[in-house]
């Protein structure tokens, strides 16, 4: 009976070491971040918002359900697709830059999904508010960290540090186990047409 319980006590361990350490950075702004948490959005988990655990269980794994970004009473926009073997070890962080300093742009909204195991893996889904009232959603970035120093891809903004004036950078932060900065590698840079992200020529 001791080793059927190792296994699982082992990943939980592994789980809630990763997860501890990088909370310990999740305050906003972080990493010269121009984010900061928000009460103006919610997000709403559509069939698993009102799903006990035990209920949850008896679902396919590879069921999914849509996470939506809301306004007051008003859902907005398809943020992510959540599976339900996911829901219990994951965590979801919704902040915005309200001061993005590109032309047509209101604000960006950012949602973390931040999944913990053994490796600690992280979606960034970055949702440009226009001043038309769109909502227009970046391509998705992924992280993981599985224990070495690791690459800690963004994109940043006018505002942000590592930020370059009306463009929009993609690129990653080199960060310590420790979570320290060590540097920024810029690798795509980008304009804003008021559309989409059109890339720098």
């Amino acid at each position: 009976m001791k080793n059927t319980y190792t296994i699982p006590r082992f990943i939980a361990g592994c789980a809630l070491g990763t997860f501890g350490l990088f909370a310990q950075d999740m305050q906003h702004p972080k990493f010269g971040s121009g984010f900061y948490p928000t009460d103006v959005y919610s997000l709403t988990k559509a069939i698993w918002a009102d799903v006990d655990e035990e209920s949850l269980m008896l679902h396919d794994d590879y069921a999914k359900s849509t996470i939506y970004l809301v306004k007051e009473n008003d859902t907005l926009v398809p943020v992510l697709d959540q599976y339900a073997s996911d829901v219990q070890d994951s965590s979801l962080h919704l902040s915005v830059n309200d001061l993005p300093n590109i032309q047509g742009v209101k604000r960006i909204i950012l949602v973390e999904n931040y999944f913990t195991s053994c490796c600690l893996s992280i979606s960034l889904n970055y949702i440009v508010e226009t001043a038309k009232g769109r909502f227009v959603p970046l391509p998705e970035l992924k992280v993981e960290n599985c224990g070495d120093e690791f690459n800690y891809w963004q994109y940043r903004f006018p505002n942000e540090m590592f930020g370059v004036q009306d463009k929009i950078v993609l690129g990653y932060l080199d960060l310590s186990q420790a979570y320290e900065v060590r540097s920024f590698q810029e690798e795509k840079v980008f304009l804003w047409d008021g559309e989409k992200l059109i890339p720098k020529q």
